[in-house]
């Protein structure tokens, strides 16, 4: 119960990374706010957290509309007064090479991918301030750190991100507040459902294709240890870091909390450029969720 008390507000947590993140925060104690557009996933979200005896306050949202994020946030401090933790996981990727992506789509991924982590920071800052504290997660990935074919929107969005929180970091360290990038993980062996991926459309599948992606109770089992370590920093604690979510779970397991909270604060994250060797082809992922191949021979 190390998040007893506390708020913590999950995005896209009705399906991929950011459910078991709200139910890991949950039962930890926390007093979760589950957002994401789709209703339908947010009641499964809700049932799992109630059903282990955790508390939950579910609002449907869609964060490319920044007056649904205001409504947001005057629901939460109406009903809390408070915000101590902000996990921005929501996502969404078209897939699509430039000849397809459209700019509602371009403008879509960065209000949704990059605009509201901002936002939401924004709206809730006044109250983290307030209290004297809090801290800030947006989730990254290595479409942050290099480019791939078919996310011409979203990879452009994940760079952005992990400036935004560098910047946050700085400016938010006066009062308190850790801001940090945590990238995505599932349990070895297992894989993540792909971004855009539905419940509906993860319910249909083929149970041998099923097996390949990490269930819930495994992702919380795995990864809850480090998603509470980085919701209790603060600004004297570790900010400005890009973290990997196995990487944390596995020294946090090896070396205790304090160990690595010394080891990880006082830093910042500048990106480095490396050059590296261009790939004879490369597949990528298709909307559809299938294949294709890009052939630079």
């Amino acid at each position: 119960m190390r998040l007893e008390g506390k708020v913590a507000l999950v995005t896209g947590s009705g399906r991929g990374f950011g459910r078991p993140v709200a139910v890991a925060y949950a039962l930890e104690g926390a007093r979760v706010v589950s957002v994401a557009r789709t209703g339908s996933e947010l009641e499964i979200t809700e049932e799992m957290i109630r059903s282990k005896g955790g508390e939950v306050f579910t609002i449907q949202t869609d964060l490319a509309n920044p007056d649904e994020i205001l409504k947001l946030r005057d629901r939460v401090l109406n009903e809390y007064g408070k915000m101590d933790v902000i996990f921005n996981n929501a996502a969404t990727s078209p897939w699509k090479t430039i000849d397809e992506t459209t700019v509602d789509d371009w403008d879509r991924t960065m209000a949704v991918n990059l605009r509201a982590p901002f936002l939401l920071t924004k709206a809730f800052l006044g109250a983290m301030r307030g209290q004297g504290g809090g801290s800030v997660i947006n989730v990254t990935s290595g479409a942050a750190v290099k480019g791939f074919v078919a996310e011409v929107a979203y990879c452009p969005s994940k760079y952005g991100l992990e400036g935004l929180t560098q910047c946050l970091a700085l400016e938010l360290k006066p009062h308190n507040i850790a801001v940090n990038t945590m990238g995505v993980a599932a349990p070895p062996g297992k894989g993540l459902k792909p971004t855009e991926l539905t419940q509906e459309e993860a319910d249909r599948m083929p149970a041998e294709v099923r097996a390949r992606y990490a269930d819930d109770e495994s992702m919380v089992e795995a990864f809850r240890e480090a998603w509470t370590f980085m919701a209790l920093q603060d600004g004297d604690g570790v900010t400005g870091q890009r973290v990997s979510t196995r990487r944390l779970a596995e020294e946090l397991e090896r070396d205790g909390w304090d160990a690595v909270r010394e080891r990880m604060r006082g830093r910042l994250t500048r990106a480095v450029y490396e050059p590296y060797e261009f790939p004879r082809s490369v597949r990528y992922q298709t909307r559809e969720g299938g294949w294709r191949e890009l052939s630079f021979e």
